[in-house]
Parts: structure tokens; sequence; C-alpha cells
């Protein structure tokens, strides 16, 4: 198999890495001859992989969940990478017949290491990265089978509001980013900042992954029989997965309001706020954020209730998230459940609670443009 499988929604992308002991031992033209004969491995191991038998199930050992299996063997990929352990950049056109670049329908991306590291960390979400892949594969063959140069695709991906439209290779990406350093530079500021409120986001996913050893007291009985038992933790799950389904920008907003909303509360005593957030790309949610200061945690999760249930009327959505912030010791989150409809009681709650908020519209390009 693969060593990394990135799961999310019932499809995956599959990578193969290659590592040198020592990356510094090779020099010149055997760094060459080692990342071509590492490419034919690597994708030698993917297409094993991908022939594998649907009847014997696939597993892998995940840091927190454990054993995952799937028991008709590997998943939909959607993507697969052979990444190689290189410093300076290396051409696979001479042994190309050797390297396909899809298999099936399934592209074959052949990337450095260091690269796919800072793609994952500059794009941050699985549908981003999913989307710049796709979009790469409208780059000539031979680019696609040159290793080392993503820096350069990846500036004209930013400054071209994530597309490849107009760029020729490799060396065209290289000249247009070169002419227009002071845009990249902007947009990298620009995104920089963006992304310190989708940092507050992936903190609370990453959160949702333990739980507080205390996390029961204050909890009325009734509320309580809905939380995972601790030996079984499936709901945190799906809210991660909820949380992953956002774009970067998408992310990046929601975290700059759940974080305006915490600072609303500032220097006072006791105290509660909220906000809802919509995107027009998830028609069916409604998100809404808040923050409490000394409130009891059984009236907290009440109003956390009547939040759900009054979200959902008022701006007539069948899905809804809440996250709230507890004066920084942690969070409170809640997920609606499939087919809930509102009540009356719920219809009431949503006027009296979102009727009079003040409603603003933010469009989300793929980069902010100055403040929002």
């Amino acid at each position: 198999m693969a060593d990394f499988l990135i799961f999310h929604r019932g499809t995956g992308i599959l990578i193969e890495q290659k590592f040198q002991e020592n990356p510094t031992a090779r020099t010149g033209q055997k760094i060459d001859l080692w990342a071509r004969k590492q490419a034919k491995e690597g994708w030698s191991q993917l297409r094993r992989a991908f022939t594998r038998s649907r009847n014997f199930p696939v597993w892998c050992d995940h840091p927190r969940q454990g054993r995952v299996e799937f028991q008709d063997g590997l998943p939909p990929i959607r993507h697969a990478i052979v990444a190689l352990e290189v410093r300076r950049p290396v051409d696979l056109n001479p042994i190309a017949g050797e390297l396909p670049l899809d298999h099936y329908g399934i592209p074959i991306s052949y990337l450095a290491l260091n690269d796919l590291l800072n793609l994952a960390i500059l794009l941050r979400s699985i549908p981003e990265l999913t989307d710049y892949l796709s979009a790469r594969r409208s780059l000539s063959a031979a680019d696609l089978r040159q290793i080392g140069g993503e820096e350069a695709l990846f500036s004209f991906y930013l400054l071209n509001e994530g597309s490849f439209v107009g760029c020729s290779g490799i060396n065209d990406a290289r000249l247009a980013v070169a002419a227009d350093k002071e845009r990249l530079n902007s947009a990298l500021e620009r995104k920089f900042e963006a992304d310190q409120y989708a940092h507050l986001m992936e903190y609370v996913a990453d959160e949702l992954a333990t739980r507080l050893p205390n996390y029961a007291e204050g909890v009325p009985d009734p509320l309580l029989r809905a939380y995972d038992p601790p030996d079984r933790r499936q709901n945190y799950l799906e809210v991660q997965a909820e949380l992953s389904d956002l774009r970067l920008r998408e992310r990046s907003e929601l975290g700059r309001v759940f974080h305006g909303t915490i600072e609303r509360l500032g220097e006072v005593d006791r105290g509660f706020t909220f906000r809802a957030v919509r995107f027009d790309s998830m028609p069916d949610w409604v998100y809404v954020v808040g923050a409490a200061k000394n409130i009891d945690r059984a009236e907290l999760l009440s109003k956390i209730i009547e939040l759900m249930g009054g979200a959902m009327a008022f701006y007539k959505k069948s899905k809804c998230l809440v996250m709230v912030d507890r004066e920084g010791t942690g969070y409170e989150l809640a997920l609606s459940r499939p087919g809930v409809r509102p009540k009356p009681e719920h219809v009431e709650a949503g006027r009296r609670l979102f009727g009079n908020l003040r409603t603003t519209t933010i469009p989300l390009n793929f980069l902010p443009h100055g403040e929002t």
C-alpha cells in the first residue's frame, strides 16, 4: 500500500513518499538518477494499491482513531501523488514512458516532498488541495514530469485567483511571477492575515479530538445522553468533517467572525453574545458562533439548543453548527440532527434572536482584497 491516504467524504488522495537516508549525500547527476529510480518505484507501489482486489479489506493506523478499516478495499481515489525528497529541480522526462500521468482516470502527480508539504500548509483544506491538483493538470505532460518548480506554479495560481489559465508552463510561470513581484507580495500578505482566522477554526476542530476529563460536569442528564460515550466517540468526527468541508476563505471568514464575537465580551464580568454566518456555497447550512462569560453550563447549553432551533427556522436551513467559546477554557459545539423540522417555538425563537441582527454581505474571493 501507499504511505498516506487523505480520506474525506468517501474519496481520498493517495500519497507514496520516497526519502533519502541523507539528502545531502547525493549531488549532481546522482540526484537525478536516484529521483528517477524512486519515481518508478513510487508509481509501482501506487499501481499495486490500485489493483489490489476489493475482496480483501485494507486498513491503516490513525494516531487518534486507531485502526481504521475499509472492508471493500481502497476507497475511490481522486488524486494520487508520488512525493520525492529532492532539494533541487529534477526532470523525470527521460523516463516518461515509465511514469504515467493517470491510471484509469485517476490523475498521478509527481512532486518534490518539500513542495507537497508547502502546498498542504498554504492551501490548508482538502477541497483547496484537490482544486489545485486538478487545475495543475492543464500543464503540458512535460511540465507535469518536472519536479521542484512548484513555488513558481503556486505563485502564478495565487496571482490568478486559483487558475492556471494563460500559463504555458513552469518557465512561463517564473517569468510572470518575476514581472509581478509587488502584487505577489501583497497577495501573500493578505493571505497570511486571512489564514490567521482559519487557524482558529483548525484549532477548534483539533480540540474536538480530545475530551476534557470533566466534560459531564454541569450537564443535565437529558442532555448528557446526547454526548458520545467516552469509549465510542463518533459525533466529533462528523463535526470535524463538516468543518473540513469549508474552503479556506470560508474557514477564514468563519474564524474572523468567531474571533470578533469572542472579543465583543471584552472586559464585561458576565455576558453572552452570538452571530450567524451563511455561505452561498453551503445553501443548507447556518453557522452560529458565540461567546459566554460566567454563564452556568446548564443555562449555556439551553441557550445553544434555542439558538440552533431558532437559526434553522429563521434562515430556513436544514443544518446548523453552533460553536461557543467558554471564557477561553473550552468550547461547546452542537451539530443538528438530520431531518430535524422546525417547531412553532423554534419559529418564535428565530424571530426573537435573529430578527433584529444586522446583515452584512461579504464577497469571498479566492483572496481577500483589502479589509472586509
